[in-house]
């Protein structure tokens, strides 16, 4: 059974984490943990998700003394999971939630059915145009797209890959033009080279909408660093693409996954 590791940063989100938090306790799929990391904001949030995590021992929650921003709480929350590399990472903001019971359930089965490495999709926003429409959901890259970076952005929520690849990513491509962690632009930041090293071979489009996109959030990051994240789009841009991932590097991810359940079965 595909195990999950759930990935949940909070910035000032008080009003919306036990939200988040219930909608993942609800979910009918049951190999799950999740990871809460509270950024130092100064509001109830870090109290707000406590509450909501109550006595689930799958839940994690720790907060930070300073404010670190996603993509380092990403990083952090990620290397506290100690996934296994056929782990399968799953990206969940603590101020959106999942849009059903089913959501984990879809995406293990995607897992699963697929063989995939990696996995993108459709959220519904709850945001509500004056035309009455719900924006999120998006198309699947074309078959054989390569060029990522150069082409729309489809790599959206819910963002999930499996642990094997997100190791070959070079954190220098984590950072941004001030040799910092991206604080913004989190999702272009880890998707792109996942999707290069994937290819649509690889990564699957999961057309369903597994999660509610919080657009009413005052703290919304793209209502208040919107400059920071165009420059992070431009530096982007210039990186060096990733190659694709030959045969042999799946064959390299199955004799990890073995020696490390001969490990596992070592010390039970």
């Amino acid at each position: 059974m595909q195990h999950l590791k759930l990935i949940i940063n909070c910035g000032p989100c008080e009003r919306y984490i036990s939200q988040c938090v219930d909608s993942v306790r609800s979910q009918t799929y049951s190999e799950w943990k999740a990871y809460v990391t509270v950024d130092a904001c100064r509001d109830g949030t870090y109290d707000a998700a406590l509450r909501a995590a109550g006595r689930d021992r799958r839940i994690h929650v720790v907060s930070n003394k300073r404010r670190m921003y996603s993509l380092c709480n990403l990083i952090r929350a990620i290397r506290r999971s100690r996934a296994a590399p056929d782990d399968v990472i799953v990206i969940l903001d603590g101020d959106d939630w999942f849009a059903h019971r089913g959501a984990l359930r879809i995406i293990a089965d995607t897992y699963a059915e697929h063989n995939c490495w990696m996995t993108y999709g459709s959220w519904i926003s709850n945001w509500v145009e004056k035309s009455g429409e719900r924006t999120g959901m998006w198309p699947a890259y074309p078959d054989g797209t390569t060029n990522f970076r150069h082409v729309r952005w489809l790599g959206t929520a819910v963002r999930t890959w499996k642990k094997w690849l997100w190791d070959r990513v070079d954190d220098r491509d984590l950072r941004d033009a001030t040799v910092g962690y991206y604080r913004v632009s989190e999702d272009q930041a880890t998707m792109l080279p996942l999707l290069e090293m994937s290819t649509t071979r690889k990564a699957r489009h999961i057309p369903e909408a597994l999660m509610i996109y919080n657009q009413t959030n005052p703290w919304n990051s793209g209502l208040h660093m919107t400059a920071e994240m165009d420059r992070n789009a431009l530096h982007l841009d210039k990186q060096k693409p990733y190659l694709p991932l030959l045969p042999r590097a799946e064959a390299a991810r199955a004799s990890a996954c073995e020696m490390t359940r001969s490990r596992d079965h070592s010390t039970v």
